[in-house]
C-alpha cells in the first residue's frame, strides 16, 4: 500500500467526523479539509461551537483529536491500527468532548481501492521519506495556490476533498466564455499515473475544449473524458507551480 492511498484511507476519518458532527452543505463541503503547513495535518472544520478539530497528522502518522484552547486531547497512532478500533476510539472521544450526537463510519462513495475500510482493515506502515514526500507534495500545491488566488483576488481557499483527496480551489471568472477555472493538485489516477497540478475552465455548457491550444512550457493539455492542463508536481518548486498555473489561466483568457 503506497503512502498515498494509507493517508487517503485515514482521511476518511475526519470526512465521517464531519459528516456526523458538521451542518451539511449540499456540495459535501462540510466534509472538505484544510491543510497546516506548520505543523503538516490536514484538519476538519469545527466540529463543536468550541472549536474542536479532528487531524491527521503526517509526521506521527496519527489522528488527534485538537481542541482550539487547550490543545491535543488524545492521539491514535496508525501503525497497526484496526478500522473497528479506531471507530470506537473516535466516538469515545466524541462523548469525552461533550459531543452528543454518535459518530458514524459512513461513506457516501466508493474510495477506488480493492482492500476496503471495513471492520477487519489495519493500517500499515509507512516509511518516513515516503509521508515527508506528501507533505513537500501538499505544501507546494497550498503555497502556489494561495498565490495565485491572492493575484486573483478570489474569495476561494484551497481544500482537500476526501473523496479523490485532491487540493482543490475555484476562480469564479465572472467574464463571458468562462464562468470559473478549477485548479490544484490531485493524486494518481487515469489522467496522470503520479501527483500532478491541474487547471480545468468552465463555460455554461460545463468543461472548455483545449484543441488548439498553444503548448505550454510546463506541463500539457488534456482534451479526452477530463478536459485541461496538466503537470507531474514531482521536481517543481513553488515559483515553477505558480507558473503553471498562471501560464494556463493566460493561454484560456486569451482564446476566450
Amino acid at each position: 500500500m503506497t503512502a498515498t492511498e494509507a493517508l487517503h484511507k485515514a482521511a476518511q476519518y475526519l470526512a465521517t467526523a464531519a459528516k456526523s458532527f458538521v451542518p451539511h452543505e449540499e456540495d459535501d463541503s462540510h466534509t472538505n479539509m484544510g491543510w497546516n503547513q506548520v505543523e503538516s495535518t490536514l484538519f476538519t472544520r469545527a466540529l463543536n461551537d468550541e472549536g474542536l478539530r479532528l487531524e491527521l497528522n503526517h509526521k506521527a502518522y496519527a489522528l488527534d483529536v485538537v481542541h482550539p484552547k487547550s490543545g491535543l486531547s488524545g492521539s491514535f497512532p496508525l501503525i497497526g491500527a484496526n478500522h473497528f478500533a479506531i471507530v470506537q476510539w473516535l466516538d469515545q472521544e466524541r462523548t469525552f468532548c461533550g459531543i452528543k450526537t454518535p459518530y458514524s463510519f459512513d461513506l457516501h462513495y466508493d474510495l477506488g481501492y480493492s482492500n476496503s475500510l471495513d471492520d477487519a482493515f489495519t493500517f500499515p506502515s509507512v516509511p518516513g521519506d515516503a509521508l515527508e514526500e506528501e507533505i513537500q507534495r501538499r505544501n507546494t500545491a497550498n503555497d502556489a495556490l494561495n498565490s495565485i488566488l491572492a493575484e486573483e483576488q478570489s474569495n476561494s481557499s484551497p481544500r482537500i476533498w476526501p473523496h479523490h483527496f485532491d487540493t482543490g480551489a475555484l476562480i469564479e471568472e465572472g467574464k463571458e466564455g468562462i464562468v470559473s477555472f478549477g485548479l490544484g493538485m490531485a493524486i494518481p489516477d487515469a489522467v496522470i499515473s503520479e501527483h500532478y497540478l491541474y487547471v480545468s475552465a468552465y463555460d455554461s455548457q460545463g468543461s472548455i475544449s483545449t484543441d488548439g491550444m498553444v503548448e505550454l512550457s510546463l506541463g500539457k493539455w488534456f482534451n479526452a473524458s477530463w478536459k485541461g492542463a496538466a503537470v507531474p508536481v514531482n521536481g517543481l518548486n513553488t515559483e515553477m507551480a505558480i507558473r503553471f498555473y498562471r501560464e494556463v489561466l493566460e493561454a484560456f483568457r486569451s482564446r476566450a
